[in-house]
């Protein structure tokens, strides 16, 4: 549901690239696949069992609403009818909408493919058809506003959640394809992330290094009573223990007591674009700073938003920063459904009807519309779907939380008003309302065009014809469309390309694309990428930094040039490429591997280890991770930690990749353990001749070093 899919791809275009350059470097210093389990020789040689299965977080105490049932029964009957609430409930518990299920859709890519949609019983399944091959997922958790606008539908696979392919749209009634990637996978669901999951539930335990993976049986689900008061395990069992001290509110927290810039921040954890985690998920907590937690995406423009950005526009707002009390609870009670009245009250609260120049011109009717002239309504972009008559519908229509004096707020608020007047005079007036709000918004199309704002040049025409359907308005919409259409498909097209070993045709195709819309920082650096592929080392390198300028948020231009230069003997700039990208997508056990590699190179140890050390807490299975620690320990002389590091290593590869049996090696020499050393060695040579020729002569070499000691 983001603004621009492509950004989805950038990692596999990475790993691309970057296996092509991996030959070009010493081969530990990019982790192989994990080959078949070790021969059982080996492993009784060393006395070491192979690694299980990772463990998930650890619950911080969160029990879940029932628990503050039992002493706040009714602020929690209340808070259950709240859209919070309803942020994410199993599908059983319902309801689903009534007219959604049977139904078919045909996706618009790729040719012959088709989704049905079906109920049985308690059961809701999405089942997706390419030919003979059939993929059915069930409809376990369903994300949405309580019906305001849209609901998206994730199945679980094992322990893992996927985001099914369909949505349901409440506005129009109808379903909607949320755009996948035609190229994969088949059944077209999406890796969910831990960011969507965190803003959407309390809590749900999540297994470090992955993904998409939780313990389902370890869970809160919703937005409830403990995302703003906190984890309320010990508050609970103080007062079981003690109900006679039943107002001290023990081990919680009262945002309302909060600093109001803190108080902001419990709702901005998710109500902002703070999207990318600094830490593990669920670490946020009431009194916390969400920059402390989380980087907040800096590109500006509406189509740049995520799905919510309201404490952002609040804090720009006149009425936050010439105010200190001003909140968000201001106007949202949040343990009871929204009112409009109360909204109205708020802003009485310090303005009065002499404070608006406005409102003796208005109609009686609409003087107390304080929110509709200065928090209007607008199309949110950045989520849409594809239906069966149209692309690119945006279902979601939230207010701007910018409170300001907006172009044709007004003029939107008076021609609501007077259309639904039955007079001639009212209707007139409405008509010229509509065609002056018409106008206005088919030149900010026009303008978002030119400025290569193609997402938002479809909503900004969409709004035109809000006001307008004549066939000239319909005929840009359609127009706009086609040019996003186009561009999407080209981008796929450059992909299968590339996929084939076609790429000097991808490459033509994307500069195709960048003609049409210069800043794609998605086809900056997926033209970079092609191009380091070809050599092409300084046409690439001006791509790789054109994202960057593109999208102020987009990594991966960044990554791939650090990763050039380590690759061309420059540990120095690839360092400062590494730290500019972990700043942008912080807690990447990958880019913390990298940059680790640049450090032990310029010397660094200390630097190095504190890197790997980071990306082993960010993916405990990493093997590349533990096994750069092991080099950058032994580079600091702490011989024992180095050989803890590289057993890990060795143990997560199986014992059956040359280059970490290498490293174990010189761990072991390093502890004073020979025998052992010489093993390893001996067995590095050894899977090398079998599986792995590009580390023979590494193991040949390290095996005759140790005979000789």
């Amino acid at each position: 549901m983001t603004a621009d899919p492509h950004r989805r791809t950038n990692l596999r275009w990475l790993g691309v690239g970057l296996l092509v350059a991996a030959a070009a470097v010493g081969w530990w210093k990019w982790p192989r696949p994990v080959p078949p389990p070790a021969p059982p020789e080996l492993a009784t040689l060393f006395q070491e069992p192979e690694d299980g299965p990772p463990p998930a977080e650890t619950n911080p105490g969160y029990v879940g609403p029932q628990a503050c049932r039992e002493c706040h029964a009714a602020r929690v009957e209340g808070f259950e009818k709240t859209r919070h609430f309803r942020a994410c409930w199993p599908a059983e518990r319902g309801p689903m909408p009534a007219s959604a299920f049977p139904a078919a859709y045909t996706p618009y890519a790729p040719p012959g493919a088709r989704i049905e949609v079906s109920q049985r019983g308690g059961e809701y399944t999405q089942t997706v058809s390419r030919g003979a091959t059939r993929h059915a997922g069930r409809i376990d958790l369903v994300y949405g506003s309580a019906g305001g606008a849209d609901e998206v539908y994730f199945t679980w696979k094992g322990d893992r959640l996927f985001e099914l392919p369909l949505g349901w749209l409440h506005p129009t009634g109808e379903w909607g394809e949320q755009r996948f990637d035609p190229n994969h996978p088949s059944d077209f669901t999406r890796t969910t992330t831990t960011r969507c999951v965190e803003c959407h539930n309390t809590w749900l335990a999540h297994v470090p290094g992955t993904a998409n993976e939780f313990r389902r049986s370890d869970s809160a689900l919703g937005v409830t009573c403990e995302n703003c008061h906190g984890p309320g395990r010990d508050h609970t069992a103080y007062h079981r223990a003690n109900p006679a001290r039943g107002g001290d509110g023990h081990a919680t927290v009262h945002p309302g007591r909060l600093p109001r810039e803190r108080l902001t921040d419990v709702c901005g954890q998710c109500h902002s674009n703070a999207m990318r985690a600094k830490g593990k998920p669920f670490a946020f907590r009431p009194g916390d700073k969400v920059d402390d937690h989380f980087y907040t995406l800096a590109a500006t423009g509406r189509e740049n938003d995520h799905v919510a950005g309201q404490a952002g526009y609040m804090r720009q707002s006149k009425c936050y920063t010439k105010s200190d009390t001003l909140t968000c609870v201001t106007c949202h009670n949040p343990h009871k459904p929204s009112e409009p009245a109360a909204v109205r009250a708020a802003c009485a609260t310090c303005h009065t009807p002499a404070n608006c120049r406005e409102q003796p011109k208005l109609p009686e009717a609409v003087r107390a519309d304080c929110v509709g002239c200065h928090m209007p309504r607008y199309t949110r972009v950045a989520v849409n779907f594809h239906t069966a008559a149209e692309q690119y519908v945006f279902p979601v229509r939230p207010t701007d939380h910018r409170i300001a004096v907006h172009p044709m707020a007004r003029e939107e608020v008076l021609w609501e008003h007077y259309r639904a007047r039955p007079d001639a005079a009212d209707k007139a007036r409405a008509a010229e309302l509509a065609a002056q709000l018409a106008r206005h918004y088919a030149s900010e199309s026009e303008r978002d065009a030119k400025e290569y704002r193609f997402f938002q040049a479809i909503g900004s025409a969409r709004e035109a014809a809000r006001f307008d359907p004549s066939p000239q308005a319909t005929a840009r919409v359609k127009a706009a469309v086609e040019r996003k259409v186009s561009l999407d498909d080209g981008f796929y097209a450059a992909e299968r390309d590339q996929a084939a070993g076609r790429t000097r045709e991808a490459v033509a195709r994307i500069e195709q694309l960048l003609k049409v819309k210069p800043n794609w920082a998605s086809a900056q650096g997926k033209l970079g990428t092609l191009l380091a592929t070809l050599g092409d080392r300084k046409a690439a390198v001006g791509h790789l930094e054109a994202v960057a300028g593109s999208d102020p948020d987009d990594p991966y231009g960044y990554n791939m040039l650090g990763w050039m230069a380590y690759l061309s003997g420059n540990p120095k700039d690839a360092a400062s490429y590494f730290e500019k990208t972990d700043r942008l997508t912080p807690r990447s056990a990958d880019v913390l591997y990298r940059w680790g590699l640049a450090l032990l190179d310029l010397g660094d140890g200390a630097g190095a280890a504190d890197r790997f050390a980071r990306a082993t807490a960010a993916n405990p299975r990493h093997s590349g991770a533990w096994q750069g620690l092991s080099h950058a320990r032994r580079q600091l002389g702490n011989a024992p930690a180095a050989l803890d590091a590289a057993r890990r290593a060795a143990r997560l590869t199986r014992y059956d990749s040359a280059d970490v049996l290498v490293s174990l090696a010189d761990a072991l020499a390093a502890a004073g353990n020979r025998p052992e050393a010489l093993a390893a060695a001996r067995r590095a040579l050894a899977v090398a001749h079998e599986k792995q020729p590009n580390a023979i002569r590494a193991a040949e070499r390290k095996l005759t070093e140790l005979e000789g000691l």
